[in-house]
């Protein structure tokens, strides 16, 4: 009976474990039913495979713990308008949701990675703006983010690519050199032309710039500033924007001469309308207009002007133009009409002139030799007159009958304008036996 029961558990372990047991091979079995045959038995009871293709109770797969997330919220952010560097941008978007108060920050890709570039709050309905100004042109990648990492799981926009575009300032090269006193002026454009903005022209002085002047741009951007021009120099100068963030041109360099620069214009009876008269010995026709470059007692230029009979008007220009190069000072330069014809107040207003038909002042019998257009008072307060009567004038020139103290604008024999009007075929009334230290006359 025992050795019944061996034999069934032998079996019953043959057919557990798919393969032969040698120990169960080697046990004694005397009924002939379980012998050591498995191995090779064509019954497919008999041979169990590793894996039962038809389990009889199948179990349900457990899947694998995966660690919970949390759903990302929807997050827009708009296409940003095109803009011109430093000008503020203005960026936004709206949170899916529409819950205000929620915490966006906004991110540009850069060489070092994603930097933040400004952070708010959701507003009604889940809206958000964000102000950034680049300073510089380029596409700036941007994304705006649920909360004040980058690397937040809330949420996060689209990726949008920004323009910024490179606002400029140029100078119009200017020539290399001007004449005083023609309207020496820069030009230039600003990019993006803002009506209404200013422009600074700096020059450069002892190594350091400094403003001239400030001017406005048109609607095309257009800008134009004066230089000064009334005296000779070397200019070198930029213009700027007028702003915190400001754009500069590259430097220019040009020189204001001093000359003479002469022009000489017709004369009409309209042009003398208290010098000349009918009856005067010349007319209008043989006047000419002399406009000419000066040196003032300020160390300035000015354009001053003449009549003068028109055979006089080479040696003229002869003269005055010493008289530049020599910076030799003229007070006032200007046709004795402008005072009414009067010589009086001309001379009182240091006036220096030519034409003027009129009597000699002091000696109401005599024609003046101004009343032919050849003879010319210079610097009259300075340089005052001795009349026949005996009063000198201008009555406001009298402290400069001390020809010993030499003061500017004062005529002696070495003064340029003295010599150029004596080698001009000119006699000098200073040595008069009554002096008119102002006054030359043709011999």
């Amino acid at each position: 009976m025992l050795r019944t029961m061996v034999s069934v558990v032998s079996a019953i372990t043959v057919i557990l474990s798919g393969s032969p047991s040698p120990s169960v091979s080697e046990s004694p079995s005397p009924t002939p039913s379980v012998t050591p045959s498995v191995p090779v038995s064509p019954t497919p009871t008999a041979t169990p495979t590793p894996v039962d293709p038809t389990p009889a109770d199948p179990v349900e797969p457990t899947p694998s713990p995966v660690e919970p997330t949390t759903s990302a919220l929807g997050l827009t952010l708009d296409q940003p308008a095109p803009q011109w560097e430093d000008r503020p941008v203005v960026l936004g978007g709206r949170l899916s949701t529409g819950a205000s108060g929620w915490f966006i920050s906004l991110w540009q890709n850069t060489s070092s990675g994603w930097v933040l570039r400004g952070t708010t709050r959701t507003t009604t309905g889940g809206a958000y703006r964000i102000t950034h100004t680049w300073s510089a042109p380029g596409h700036p990648t941007l994304q705006a983010v649920i909360g004040g990492s980058y690397s937040g799981k809330l949420g996060r926009s689209p990726i949008r690519y920004g323009t910024i575009s490179n606002r400029s300032i140029v100078l119009v090269k200017p020539a290399s050199a001007y004449v005083a006193l023609t309207g020496v002026s820069v030009s230039g454009k600003v990019t993006p032309a803002e009506p209404g903005r200013q422009v600074v022209l700096d020059y450069l002085s002892g190594g350091t710039w400094r403003g001239l002047r400030t001017v406005g741009i048109d609607a095309q951007g257009n800008f134009r500033a004066a230089v000064p021009d009334n005296f000779p120099t070397r200019w070198t100068v930029r213009a700027r924007t007028v702003e915190p963030a400001a754009e500069y041109t590259s430097a220019a360099t040009f020189t204001v001469h001093a000359y003479l620069n002469p022009r000489v214009y017709t004369v009409t009876a309209s042009d003398i309308p208290s010098t000349y008269r009918s009856g005067c010995p010349v007319g209008p026709s043989k006047l000419r207009r002399l406009v000419l470059t000066h040196w003032g007692f300020d160390a300035r230029l000015h354009r001053g002007e003449l009549i003068v009979r028109d055979a006089a008007v080479s040696k003229m220009i002869s003269v005055w133009n010493a008289a530049v190069i020599a910076r030799f000072p003229i007070r006032r330069m200007q046709r004795v009409d402008v005072f009414g014809g009067s010589d009086i107040k001309a001379m009182e207003a240091d006036n220096t002139s030519a034409f003027n038909c009129r009597q000699v002042t002091g000696n109401p019998y005599a024609l003046s030799p101004h009343s032919y257009g050849y003879a010319i008072d210079i610097n009259t307060v300075e340089n005052p007159y001795l009349a026949a009567n005996g009063v000198w004038y201008p009555s406001n020139g009298l402290s400069y009958r001390n020809r010993s103290w030499a003061r500017p604008g004062m005529l002696f024999k070495g003064s340029t304008p003295t010599k150029a009007l004596l080698a001009q075929a000119y006699i000098w009334g200073a040595l008069w036996r009554n002096p008119d230290y102002q006054h030359f006359q043709p011999r």
